[in-house]
Protein backbone atom coordinates (compact mmCIF):
# COMPACT_ATOMS: atom_id res chain seq x y z
CA UNK A 1 0.00 0.00 0.00
CA UNK A 2 1.28 3.45 -0.89
CA UNK A 3 1.21 5.56 2.30
CA UNK A 4 3.33 8.46 1.04
CA UNK A 5 5.00 8.67 4.46
CA UNK A 6 2.00 10.88 5.31
CA UNK A 7 -0.10 8.26 7.05
CA UNK A 8 0.83 5.48 9.39
CA UNK A 9 -0.32 1.94 8.75
CA UNK A 10 0.54 -1.44 10.05
CA UNK A 11 2.64 -2.16 7.00
CA UNK A 12 4.94 0.77 7.84
CA UNK A 13 5.53 -0.25 11.43
CA UNK A 14 6.02 -4.00 11.39
CA UNK A 15 8.68 -4.83 8.82
CA UNK A 16 11.21 -6.89 10.76
CA UNK A 17 14.81 -7.34 9.71
CA UNK A 18 16.60 -10.63 9.21
CA UNK A 19 18.22 -10.26 12.62
CA UNK A 20 15.12 -9.99 14.84
CA UNK A 21 15.00 -12.14 17.95
CA UNK A 22 13.08 -15.38 18.35
CA UNK A 23 10.16 -13.33 19.63
CA UNK A 24 10.21 -9.57 19.19
CA UNK A 25 7.50 -7.15 20.33
CA UNK A 26 7.17 -3.58 19.12
CA UNK A 27 4.76 -0.80 18.35
CA UNK A 28 4.27 2.87 17.56
CA UNK A 29 2.27 5.98 18.36
CA UNK A 30 1.67 8.57 15.63
CA UNK A 31 -0.15 11.74 14.69
CA UNK A 32 -0.84 12.70 11.10
CA UNK A 33 -2.51 15.73 9.54
CA UNK A 34 -4.51 13.48 7.18
CA UNK A 35 -4.97 9.70 7.26
CA UNK A 36 -4.49 8.80 3.59
CA UNK A 37 -4.68 5.35 2.03
CA UNK A 38 -3.92 5.20 -1.69
CA UNK A 39 -4.66 8.90 -1.96
CA UNK A 40 -8.07 8.65 -0.24
CA UNK A 41 -8.64 10.27 3.16
CA UNK A 42 -10.12 8.22 5.99
CA UNK A 43 -10.20 11.19 8.36
CA UNK A 44 -12.14 13.69 6.18
CA UNK A 45 -8.80 15.51 5.63
CA UNK A 46 -8.57 16.19 9.37
CA UNK A 47 -5.78 15.07 11.75
CA UNK A 48 -5.74 11.51 13.10
CA UNK A 49 -3.93 9.70 15.91
CA UNK A 50 -2.77 6.13 15.40
CA UNK A 51 -1.11 3.23 17.18
CA UNK A 52 -0.01 -0.32 16.51
CA UNK A 53 1.28 -3.29 18.48
CA UNK A 54 2.97 -6.22 16.73
CA UNK A 55 5.03 -9.34 17.25
CA UNK A 56 7.60 -10.96 14.95
CA UNK A 57 9.19 -14.39 15.12
CA UNK A 58 12.49 -15.59 13.67
CA UNK A 59 10.51 -17.97 11.45
CA UNK A 60 9.22 -14.89 9.58
CA UNK A 61 5.71 -14.95 11.04
CA UNK A 62 4.31 -11.53 12.01
CA UNK A 63 1.01 -10.34 13.45
CA UNK A 64 -0.58 -7.52 15.38
CA UNK A 65 -3.21 -4.85 15.79
CA UNK A 66 -3.55 -1.32 14.40
CA UNK A 67 -5.94 1.50 15.36
CA UNK A 68 -6.62 4.98 13.98
CA UNK A 69 -9.18 7.70 14.52
CA UNK A 70 -11.28 8.15 11.37
CA UNK A 71 -14.10 10.13 9.85
CA UNK A 72 -15.13 8.51 6.58
CA UNK A 73 -17.49 11.31 5.51
CA UNK A 74 -18.02 14.90 6.69
CA UNK A 75 -21.65 14.23 7.68
CA UNK A 76 -20.64 11.35 9.98
CA UNK A 77 -19.24 11.54 13.51
CA UNK A 78 -15.66 10.61 14.31
CA UNK A 79 -14.98 6.90 14.50
CA UNK A 80 -12.12 4.45 15.07
CA UNK A 81 -10.65 2.07 12.54
CA UNK A 82 -9.39 -1.22 14.01
CA UNK A 83 -7.28 -3.69 12.06
CA UNK A 84 -5.92 -7.14 12.86
CA UNK A 85 -3.16 -8.46 10.61
CA UNK A 86 -1.07 -11.59 10.17
CA UNK A 87 1.62 -12.34 7.64
CA UNK A 88 5.00 -13.77 6.75
CA UNK A 89 8.30 -12.11 5.85
CA UNK A 90 11.10 -13.58 3.75
CA UNK A 91 14.02 -11.34 4.76
CA UNK A 92 16.95 -13.70 4.31
CA UNK A 93 17.25 -13.36 0.52
CA UNK A 94 19.31 -10.20 0.48
CA UNK A 95 19.00 -7.78 -1.29
CA UNK A 96 15.25 -8.52 -1.57
CA UNK A 97 12.68 -8.72 1.24
CA UNK A 98 9.19 -10.06 0.52
CA UNK A 99 6.18 -9.81 2.82
CA UNK A 100 2.69 -11.32 2.46
CA UNK A 101 0.03 -10.03 4.83
CA UNK A 102 -3.72 -10.51 5.38
CA UNK A 103 -5.69 -7.81 7.23
CA UNK A 104 -9.24 -7.26 8.43
CA UNK A 105 -10.54 -3.70 8.93
CA UNK A 106 -13.53 -2.84 11.08
CA UNK A 107 -15.29 0.36 12.24
CA UNK A 108 -17.28 -0.79 15.28
CA UNK A 109 -18.79 2.57 16.26
CA UNK A 110 -19.79 3.77 12.80
CA UNK A 111 -23.47 4.52 12.14
CA UNK A 112 -23.39 2.19 9.12
CA UNK A 113 -22.30 -0.72 11.29
CA UNK A 114 -20.44 -3.48 9.47
CA UNK A 115 -20.96 -1.96 5.99
CA UNK A 116 -17.53 -0.32 6.12
CA UNK A 117 -15.72 -3.51 7.20
CA UNK A 118 -13.47 -5.13 4.64
CA UNK A 119 -10.58 -7.55 4.11
CA UNK A 120 -7.26 -7.11 2.35
CA UNK A 121 -4.37 -9.21 1.06
CA UNK A 122 -1.06 -7.51 0.26
CA UNK A 123 2.27 -8.61 -1.23
CA UNK A 124 5.21 -6.27 -0.72
CA UNK A 125 8.67 -6.61 -2.28
CA UNK A 126 11.48 -4.28 -1.16
CA UNK A 127 14.92 -3.98 -2.74
CA UNK A 128 17.90 -2.64 -0.72
CA UNK A 129 15.65 -0.18 1.19
CA UNK A 130 15.33 2.18 -1.78
CA UNK A 131 12.66 0.47 -3.93
CA UNK A 132 9.33 -0.88 -2.75
CA UNK A 133 6.65 -2.54 -4.91
CA UNK A 134 3.28 -3.25 -3.32
CA UNK A 135 0.30 -5.21 -4.67
CA UNK A 136 -2.99 -5.09 -2.72
CA UNK A 137 -6.27 -6.92 -3.32
CA UNK A 138 -9.57 -6.51 -1.48
CA UNK A 139 -12.70 -8.49 -2.41
CA UNK A 140 -15.09 -6.22 -0.49
CA UNK A 141 -13.81 -2.69 -0.01
CA UNK A 142 -16.68 -0.23 0.70
CA UNK A 143 -17.83 2.17 -2.01
CA UNK A 144 -20.73 4.62 -1.82
CA UNK A 145 -23.39 4.55 -4.56
CA UNK A 146 -25.98 7.36 -4.63
CA UNK A 147 -28.78 4.92 -5.55
CA UNK A 148 -27.95 2.04 -3.22
CA UNK A 149 -25.70 3.42 -0.48
CA UNK A 150 -22.64 1.47 0.64
CA UNK A 151 -21.69 -1.66 -1.27
CA UNK A 152 -18.66 -3.93 -1.15
CA UNK A 153 -16.62 -4.06 -4.36
CA UNK A 154 -13.34 -5.61 -5.45
CA UNK A 155 -10.28 -3.37 -5.59
CA UNK A 156 -6.77 -4.11 -6.83
CA UNK A 157 -3.89 -1.67 -6.58
CA UNK A 158 -0.20 -1.61 -7.38
CA UNK A 159 2.27 1.10 -6.41
CA UNK A 160 5.98 1.75 -6.65
CA UNK A 161 7.83 3.79 -4.02
CA UNK A 162 11.36 5.20 -4.04
CA UNK A 163 13.58 6.18 -1.11
CA UNK A 164 16.88 8.01 -1.50
CA UNK A 165 19.94 7.15 0.63
CA UNK A 166 20.02 8.76 4.05
CA UNK A 167 21.91 12.06 4.28
CA UNK A 168 22.24 13.55 7.77
CA UNK A 169 19.18 11.53 8.86
CA UNK A 170 17.11 12.88 5.95
CA UNK A 171 15.78 11.02 2.91
CA UNK A 172 13.54 12.04 0.02
CA UNK A 173 10.60 9.85 -0.98
CA UNK A 174 8.38 9.53 -4.05
CA UNK A 175 5.71 7.11 -5.20
CA UNK A 176 3.07 6.45 -7.82
CA UNK A 177 0.24 3.93 -7.91
CA UNK A 178 -2.79 2.73 -9.82
CA UNK A 179 -5.97 1.39 -8.19
CA UNK A 180 -8.72 -0.44 -10.06
CA UNK A 181 -12.10 -0.18 -8.28
CA UNK A 182 -15.00 -2.48 -9.23
CA UNK A 183 -18.75 -2.15 -8.90
CA UNK A 184 -21.23 -0.18 -11.03
CA UNK A 185 -19.36 2.28 -13.27
CA UNK A 186 -16.12 1.16 -11.67
CA UNK A 187 -12.87 2.50 -13.04
CA UNK A 188 -9.22 3.00 -12.09
CA UNK A 189 -7.45 6.05 -10.72
CA UNK A 190 -3.89 7.28 -10.21
CA UNK A 191 -2.32 8.46 -6.95
CA UNK A 192 1.14 9.83 -6.27
CA UNK A 193 3.33 11.63 -3.74
CA UNK A 194 6.67 13.34 -3.20
CA UNK A 195 8.23 14.38 0.08
CA UNK A 196 10.83 13.65 2.70
CA UNK A 197 11.37 11.98 6.06
CA UNK A 198 13.68 12.91 8.94
CA UNK A 199 14.72 10.06 11.22
CA UNK A 200 15.67 10.74 14.83
CA UNK A 201 15.08 7.30 16.28
CA UNK A 202 12.83 6.47 18.00
CA UNK A 203 11.14 9.52 16.40
CA UNK A 204 10.53 10.19 12.72
CA UNK A 205 9.01 13.24 11.00
CA UNK A 206 7.70 13.31 7.43
CA UNK A 207 6.12 15.77 5.04
CA UNK A 208 4.55 14.75 1.73
CA UNK A 209 2.73 16.33 -1.19
CA UNK A 210 -0.10 13.98 -2.24
CA UNK A 211 -2.32 13.96 -5.32
CA UNK A 212 -4.83 11.90 -7.31
CA UNK A 213 -6.40 12.29 -10.74
CA UNK A 214 -10.02 13.22 -11.45
CA UNK A 215 -11.16 9.58 -11.49
CA UNK A 216 -10.47 9.37 -7.74
CA UNK A 217 -12.96 12.16 -7.06
CA UNK A 218 -15.53 10.40 -9.28
CA UNK A 219 -15.17 7.26 -7.13
CA UNK A 220 -14.65 8.75 -3.65
CA UNK A 221 -15.90 12.36 -3.93
CA UNK A 222 -14.26 14.83 -1.54
CA UNK A 223 -12.26 12.11 0.21
CA UNK A 224 -9.78 12.09 -2.69
CA UNK A 225 -6.60 14.11 -2.06
CA UNK A 226 -5.79 16.82 -4.59
CA UNK A 227 -2.43 18.60 -4.28
CA UNK A 228 -2.50 18.14 -0.51
CA UNK A 229 0.43 18.74 1.84
CA UNK A 230 0.48 16.37 4.82
CA UNK A 231 2.74 15.86 7.84
CA UNK A 232 3.25 12.93 10.21
CA UNK A 233 5.21 12.31 13.41
CA UNK A 234 5.86 8.74 14.64
CA UNK A 235 7.32 7.40 17.89
CA UNK A 236 8.35 3.73 17.73
CA UNK A 237 9.02 1.53 20.74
Amino acid sequence: MLEFFAAVSASVCIAPSASFAAESWGGSLAATSDYLVRGISRSDHDPAVQTDLHIAFDSGLIGGLFASTTRIASEEHRDVELSAFVGFVWAQRDPWRVRVMASHYTYPWNDEGSKYNYDELSIDAAYRDWLDINLVYSPNIPRYQPETGLIGVAETSVDINFHTPWLHRFAATAGVGLADVGGPDGTNYLYWSAGGVYDRAPWSFSVSYVGTNSAAQYLFYNAAAHSRLTATVIWQY
